[in-house]
């Protein structure tokens, strides 16, 4: 059959419409397959994770108000440090209800403010979980809960963790530390609730992208989407974890006091989980196999980037707050081996996905 030239213009442009066409004449590339997967075997189970830690830390914060010793002191510990890998994790996934539950503004909220804390404490009244919701962001979530389950052994070696204060408010001091912990599981379910597949979860967005989404009109969008999530989590490396204390954003030098997880030493750790959320979304047949099919040369040296972070982060001494005083060069590789990455994500990857990053992806340091 003989088809006008324009009716074949115009399949093609639908066709581009759904899957979203480049502007080099090459045919549409199906990201179906790539959407799919991502949020089968990363976006869901992530999600997933950090639910399931949560309810962890909830259940290890009633062990220690029924039984306050070091014991279960210590288990509340691992399990804040559990909790806060698997919500790191998602810093690769801020876009959809990662961006517009606004989660971290509840539960991530630096520096911790003590003495908003302590007020809390001495309050009037019982404390629960309603004292906790009523509060502002930097008296609760992860880092006002570290503020209660570790001691400053920075300022004072001898100093104990408040959670076991031997005071009169101690009692309060464990009924608030649960309170933010029950928070931290609620709005770890409600996050992990909005992507879940069935009653319009978000997840159907992404895999429905181009073919029927009501977010994303082309696959091409919802590629945008993980792309400037990843970009999102890079910048919490470079921008806000490592050029923060390095003093960076200032005119000073290496600020110690501008880690907020100082009381825990839990910066590299948290580094460590980012970058472990962009290797999920990068790895196998995640974008890596996007990339490998453009550029082999590209794509392995992304993979070797992200080998490099991991080996700087390592090699930094702890504790973290020290090291970027003592030990600057070691964090400032770290730094530059990451602004290389960030660089190589926000321009070569972008192009060779055409995705288009917006200006929040990308901004800082």
């Amino acid at each position: 059959m003989n088809i006008p030239a324009f009716a074949r213009a115009f399949a093609v442009l639908s066709a581009c419409s759904l899957v979203g066409c480049g502007n080099t004449g090459a045919p549409a590339r199906d990201y179906g397959p790539l959407l799919e997967k991502l949020s089968l075997e990363v976006i869901l189970p992530e999600h997933q994770a950090f639910a399931s830690r949560a309810d962890e830390l909830a259940s290890s914060l009633q062990a220690l108000v029924d039984s306050p010793d070091a014991d279960t002191l210590a288990n509340a510990q691992l399990a804040w440090r559990a909790a806060r890998k698997a919500y790191r994790m998602l810093d690769a996934l801020h876009f959809g209800p990662g961006y517009t539950l606004h989660i971290s503004e509840r539960i991530d909220v630096a520096p911790a403010e003590p003495e908003g804390i302590e007020a809390l404490i001495a309050g009037q009244g019982s404390i629960t979980d309603s004292t906790v919701s009523k509060a502002g962001g930097h008296e609760k979530g992860f880092l006002g809960l570290e503020y209660l389950l570790f001691a400053d052994l920075a300022k004072d070696p001898s100093s104990v963790a408040p959670a076991l204060a031997e005071d009169e408010l101690a009692e309060r001091r464990r009924a608030l530390a649960l309170a933010m912990a029950h928070e931290i599981a609620k709005s770890a379910h409600q996050l992990d609730d909005a992507w879940q597949p069935g009653a319009g979860g978000f997840v159907e967005q992404v895999e429905t992208a181009g073919q029927g989404s009501s977010e994303y009109r082309t696959q091409r969008a919802a590629v945008d989407a993980l792309v400037g999530g990843v970009a999102y989590a890079l910048e919490m490396i470079v921008g806000v974890q490592l050029a923060a204390p390095l003093g960076r954003k200032s005119e000073g030098g290496p600020d110690p006091l501008l880690d907020p997880t100082r009381r825990s030493d839990n910066a590299v750790a948290d580094m460590q989980a980012t970058l472990a959320g962009i290797e999920a979304m990068y790895d196998g047949d995640g974008f890596s196999a996007a990339i490998r099919s453009k550029s082999a040369k590209l794509d392995q040296a992304v993979l070797s980037n992200l080998s490099d972070v991991d080996a700087a982060l390592s090699g930094i001494p702890t504790p973290f707050s020290a090291a970027v005083v003592n030990e600057t060069e070691l964090v400032q590789t770290a730094y530059d081996v990451a602004s290389g990455l960030k660089k190589t994500w926000n321009t070569d990857v972008s192009s060779a996905l055409g995705a288009t990053l917006k200006p929040s992806d990308n901004d800082g340091d």
